[in-house]
Order: structure tokens, then sequence, then C-alpha cells
């Protein structure tokens, strides 16, 4: 019974933070989106325009008092193509098809906590990638 009690509060007091922060106050019953969606999202936009624009709930909320930012987490899924054995090397099914997800990730948009205004977002592919470039380039500048 407690631990019911706890998560309806923590859930209660998170709706009020996000609908107090600018979210979006209508229901929306996708929990994730698209990289179709993703890729559409641009530096300064507000975080209700980010919520309208991926049509999904934010998942997390996380605040930085040293620079001032709020970071907002979204699940979303990862496309392929899924071509029947048999079709393989038809014309149809070089471009298109029909479209699957598979394979939920996260994705990091960050915020001025100031204006409300995005300032980049990144996903989790996106940050293993981003260690194995940086990786790279110390061993790159160790060489020079």
């Amino acid at each position: 019974m407690k631990k019911n009690i706890v998560r309806s509060i923590g859930l209660m007091t998170g709706l009020w933070l996000l609908s107090n922060l600018g979210v979006m106050a209508q229901s929306i019953s996708n929990y994730c989106t698209t990289t179709e969606y993703i890729y559409q999202l641009r530096k300064g936009m507000t975080l209700n325009e980010v919520n309208t624009l991926l049509r999904v709930e934010p998942k997390d909320l996380y605040f930085s008092a040293k620079d001032g930012s709020k970071i907002v987490t979204y699940k979303y899924k990862i496309a392929y193509q899924e071509v029947p054995t048999e079709k393989k090397d038809r014309a149809d099914y070089l471009r298109g098809g029909e479209g699957h997800y598979k394979d939920e990730a996260t994705l990091y948009v960050v915020f001025d906590a100031k204006n409300n205004q995005m300032l980049r977002y990144i996903t989790d592919s996106g940050r293993s990638s981003s260690t194995k470039l940086l990786r790279n380039e110390q061993v790159i500048k160790l060489k020079d």
C-alpha cells in the first residue's frame, strides 16, 4: 500500500512539474517517437514545439544547476526494412517497402531552463558513436 502511494505522489508531482514547465497538456497515447520526427528538431524550438513535433510525452526531466539547462528524455524506435527472402532482389524493395520499427532507445533534448528553448539533442546511438570518435581524435593527436 505504501509503495502505491509513493508512486502516485511521484507521478502526480512529475505531471505537475511538467505542466508548469510548459509541456503540452493534451493526452498522447504513443510512448515512442520515430527517427523521422527526431530529424525535424531544430535549435531554438520551445519545449511545447518539441513535444508537438515528436508526438510523445517526455519520459524524464533533469536539471543542471551548473549550466542552467534542463534535459528532457524521450523514447524512440529505430526504423528498419523487413524484406521477405523471396523478394529481396525485386525493385520495389530497393527503396521503401513497408516500414517497421524495433530497438527502443533514448533521445536526450537539452533546453535552456530560462527561456525553454532547445539548445541541442543527442540519441543513444549518437552518444555511443561520440565516445569512439573522441577516442580516435585522442589517438590522432598523440601520433602528431
